[in-house]
């Protein structure tokens, strides 16, 4: 799924266990696309897209990362 058009990606655990793959994506043939990119969290059970994410997420200790998730997204 993230092979050509990842930009970034990172792999990290939370404190339930469970294994994320937070992916830096092109987003160009992605369908209702509002971005050039995107940032995706996904887990065996849940897929996230965010569109608007810090520029500097990669720097994020886990914690931090883990808890972009909670933010409240403005609607599209």
């Amino acid at each position: 799924m993230y092979s050509a058009h990842t930009i970034n990606k990172r792999t990290i655990r939370d404190s339930a266990g469970t294994v994320w793959l937070i992916a830096e994506i092109y987003a160009r043939d992605v369908p209702g696309a509002t971005s050039i990119a995107c940032l995706v969290f996904d887990s065996q059970a849940i897929c996230r897209r965010y569109w608007k994410y810090p520029a500097d997420w990669l720097s994020f200790t886990d914690e931090r990362l883990l808890a972009l998730m909670y933010v409240p997204r403005p609607p599209l």
